[in-house]
């Protein structure tokens, strides 16, 4: 699935970049973008709080 919307961005509207944030504690998550091609860009430190805890986000971009 998310190959074709990458295939989607880039052939059918053009784009030349794609980008998403995932949660850094995500490994799975980080883990599935990379392999269709996203590169993390960096990580901001304890964006998001829940519950009592504080999370990181990891900025990812994918590039035709």
């Amino acid at each position: 699935m998310l190959k074709l919307a990458l295939q989607y961005a880039f052939e059918i509207t053009k784009v030349g970049l794609v980008q998403c944030n995932v949660f850094e504690e995500n490994a799975a998550a980080k883990h599935c973008y990379e392999k269709v091609g996203f590169i993390e860009d960096g990580i901001t430190k304890n964006v998001f709080p829940y519950k009592n805890e504080l999370w990181s986000r990891c900025h990812m971009t994918a590039v035709k």
